[in-house]
């Protein structure tokens, strides 16, 4: 008698799976063809005739093929699941790595694209790429204000709010008209958006050549720590030896002009202090790397503390200002640098 109501009980509490599994099979059946469903009842009763021990398992109990078939489909479903965040995975990898090319699907693609697909047009290109004598390149890190700059630079008397702006993988291009006092002709500057993503940092060395720019424009949020613009400002810039050799080649130096931007937001610094910030982090990592590298081959070669102000034995030039959504005088000051290399 105990045995029985052992048995019994046992059957209540696995009835939920039992339940399930048969419910499944109900309403399966209808839609299966007739070998499939012979298959399932040869299955059945041969685990049930010659495996007793299916007969006392919780969960395949009266069900074993359907109990199978869920499980495989469970199996099935989780591994279509980990494929498609793999190929997610995988194409935004190769978006975010695509390497500098001809190739519209790559980071310059707007940039090499013959009707500038992607980029921005000052109000003097009239829907068409301009004639232009220099490049700008106005680079920084994510979120440091690099694309709104560059629809004040090409926009200069629009009265409309700045557009909303998301990461980029992709470089932006605009170009600012500006008149020849000589001749008289209207020629463009083209300014070149690099993204700020990390993984594409690696890549702006090529842009930053003598023989492609002229001069950048390095954007840095005045609101926010300065650790991740100074690092990319040194690993991608500074201290690149294919950058460094190329302008000291020509014997020229690259001028930098570091736009702290969002000066009129809450709790931004302004230059100065913005500047002195820039110079210690430099330090920092300038000393990172003496202390990784003991011959020195792969930190700045500046003797004593870091004087931006006096970087000699660096091929480049720093200056700083700041500027914000209402600050005309910042602005100026860097429409002037972009048009002309006048510095502040």
């Amino acid at each position: 008698h105990s045995t029985a109501m052992g048995t019994s009980n046992k059957s209540r509490d696995v009835e939920p799976h039992q339940h399930s599994l048969t419910t499944l099979r109900k309403t399966s059946a209808p839609y299966l063809p007739p070998p499939l469903l012979q298959f399932i009842h040869t299955i059945d009763t041969y685990a049930h005739v010659n495996h007793e021990s299916i007969a006392t398992n919780d969960y395949f109990n009266s069900e074993p093929s359907m109990a199978v078939v869920s499980t495989f489909l469970m199996a099935f479903l989780v591994l279509k699941a980990i494929k498609g965040l793999q190929n997610w995975w995988i194409n935004t990898t190769k978006r975010s790595t695509a390497h500098l090319s001809g190739d519209g699907g790559g980071v310059l693609g707007a940039i090499d694209s013959e009707n500038g697909e992607g980029g921005l047009q000052s109000e003097k290109s009239m829907g068409h790429v301009p004639s232009f004598q220099e490049t700008v390149v106005l680079c920084g890190a994510v979120g440091s204000g690099k694309t709104a700059l560059l629809h004040l630079l090409c926009s200069p008397g629009e009265k409309t709010l700045l557009p909303m702006t998301i990461t980029s993988l992709v470089a932006s291009v605009g170009y600012i008209g500006k008149s020849s006092k000589e001749s008289g002709d209207e020629t463009a500057v083209r300014v070149i958006d690099y993204p700020g993503h990390p993984s594409l940092s690696s890549q702006l060395s090529t842009l930053l050549l003598p023989s492609t720019t002229s001069r950048l424009v390095f954007a840095m949020d005045a609101t926010q720590p300065v650790t991740e613009g100074v690092a990319l400002l040194y690993q991608s810039i500074l201290n690149h030896s294919q950058i460094r050799r190329s302008w000291s080649d020509e014997g020229k130096k690259l001028a930098i002009l570091v736009v702290c931007t969002k000066s009129d937001g809450k709790g931004a610094k302004n230059y100065k202090r913005m500047k002195i910030q820039v110079r210690n982090e430099l330090d920092r990592l300038r000393k990172v790397d003496l202390a990784l590298d003991s011959d020195g081959s792969a930190a700045l070669d500046v003797k004593g503390k870091l004087d931006l102000d006096n970087l000699e034995s660096l091929p480049v030039s720093l200056h700083f200002v700041e500027t914000g959504f209402g600050d005309a005088n910042g602005f100026k000051a860097v429409r002037n640098f972009v048009l002309s290399g006048a510095l502040p």
